[in-house]
């Protein structure tokens, strides 16, 4: 049974102020802050002193391991709020009155718990030579002073357990990801040199006054960057995005022509190519099942709507191919290479328009809302259910028991690999949430959707526990344009 090297961090305030590179809030802190903080408390005042080629070594195999296992209790943005201290300037001017500057406070607020942990699991290989160093960190680990902010003051405790005792630490359980995937949530990460680099800043900064002569201290930049996902989490998509060239744009009802124009040149791409699919191409690239099971893998089309601005068109101008849930993202990557400045063509074999990378400044916005994650997720594109539903709203009903269109928008969400247990709450009807989307009627099908009363279409607005990634789409069609999701939070 592996071993894990555990280092535990207590807030002793509920709060925690650290941001991410865009700004954003983190949560939770990432490796590499937790990497600098235990540093830092191992170099801070008399303990400089005590400084080893033991403690040396002991970080440097720690920047050298995979990503931890982060365990970390539930958190919530908090209310911002504006303080505004001094700039650091009064050579220029002595009144602290006149160089104020503003500063926004929103931290995180823990929920369940105060304790986060960090868990390494320990070569097995050289079990001696890991423990040594496993040990001497648990000890470092004593002396962290804060975590984030100077005022995200913490205590740590370091241990070694067994995999049996992890799983009784209390907390969501975020999991690193072996490759970076677009749209997921990623962290900084000790990597081979951030030891080093982190000893090339901190000399600097001792030696930024030379006489009257200021010297900028270096910034860090040795570090790597992983993906995180929680454990309970829908697994990571990867996704290859085009964006159509100026002046080229389809109407919003012909999503599932569209889907067609796009597969048809990823098939042709894919005949005779070298690269591997985890299948067929027939059933990976083209979609074409032998047996009705809606769990194999295969690649989905998403004709992306133009959504989210006051002015909003609903136009599309935007193309996504997407992997199955978990996949490796290596597909996808071959799609976004093979695709680029390809030729789209119609039904007929004409040349419609080029597949460029995004280029539009607003893009990046809007495809945001396709991959990012959300709590509330509405449908652009109608979502077909799987079966007749009687034709009842789900809204007019005395009692808690769901109407037939409910429990088959639930298989919708099974079939597509989301488990009900994470749906909070839905909602149904025949009006769009998009501005832009139009009426399930007038959407093009594809011939074997094409009786509306045996498979009628909705939109509807779906209300998870917690925040999911995209891209997602549900219903029958949804690897073909229909029942495409944006995240629509309120």
């Amino acid at each position: 049974m592996p071993d894990y090297l555990c280092i535990s961090v207590t807030f002793l305030d509920p709060f925690f102020h650290g941001k991410r590179d865009d700004e954003k809030p983190e949560w939770p802190p990432s490796p590499m802050r937790l990497f600098q903080a235990l540093l830092a408390g191992s170099r801070t005042g008399r303990r400089m002193n005590e400084w080893s080629n033991a403690k040396e070594k002991a970080f440097r195999w720690l920047e050298q391991c995979e990503p931890p296992m982060i365990i970390a209790p539930a958190a919530k943005n908090s209310t911002a709020w504006t303080i505004f201290v001094p700039n650091n300037d009064s050579d220029k001017k002595y009144n602290r009155q006149d160089r104020l500057t503003s500063k926004i406070f929103k931290p995180q607020r823990l929920l369940d718990g105060d304790t986060l942990y960090y868990l390494w699991l320990l070569d097995q290989k050289d079990v001696d030579f890991t423990r040594k160093y496993a040990e001497l960190l648990c000890r470092e680990a004593r002396y962290l002073i804060a975590l984030g902010w100077g005022i995200d003051q913490v205590v740590g405790a370091g241990c070694i357990l067994k995999e049996s005792e992890t799983s009784t630490l209390p907390g969501q359980r975020w999991r690193a990801l072996t490759e970076h995937r677009p749209g997921q949530r990623t962290y900084r990460v000790p990597v081979e040199g951030s030891f080093e680099d982190l000893e090339n800043v901190f000399r600097s900064f001792l030696q930024r006054i030379e006489g009257r002569r200021y010297n900028p201290p270096l910034k860090f930049t040795r570090y790597g960057i992983a993906g995180y996902f929680r454990r309970l989490d829908m697994p990571p998509r990867s996704y290859a995005i085009f964006e159509l060239p100026e002046g080229i744009a389809f109407r919003q009802e012909d999503t599932v022509r569209v889907a067609a124009m796009l597969r048809s040149l990823t098939c042709k791409i894919a005949q005779g190519d070298t690269h591997r699919f985890p299948c067929e191409s027939e059933q990976y690239v083209a979609g074409h099942i032998k047996e009705k099971d809606p769990g194999q893998s295969r690649f989905s089309y998403y004709p992306l709507p133009t959504i989210g601005g006051k002015y909003s068109d609903g136009m599309i101008r935007r193309l996504l191919i997407a992997e199955p849930f978990n996949g490796s993202g290596r597909h996808v990557r071959w799609a976004q290479n093979r695709l680029r400045g390809k030729f789209l063509k119609d039904k007929y074999n004409n040349d419609i328009c080029i597949l460029h990378d995004l280029w539009r400044i607003d893009s990046e916005k809007i495809v945001r809302r396709y991959v990012n994650e959300s709590r509330s997720w509405c449908s652009v594109t109608p979502v077909i259910l799987p079966g007749y539903d009687d034709f009842k709203t789900s809204i007019p009903k005395k009692s808690n028991k769901p109407t037939k269109a409910e429990r088959l928008l639930f298989k919708c969400l099974i079939h597509a690999g989301i488990p009900s247990r994470l749906v909070k709450s839905v909602a149904m009807r025949k009006a769009p949430f998009w501005l832009g989307s139009q009426h399930p009627k007038r959407y093009c099908r594809p011939d074997y959707l094409a009786d509306y009363h045996a498979r009628p279409g909705w939109h509807v607005r779906i209300l998870f526990h917690e925040p999911l990634a995209g891209p997602l789409s549900i219903g029958a069609g949804r690897h073909c344009g229909l029942g495409i999701l944006a995240g629509k939070e309120d």
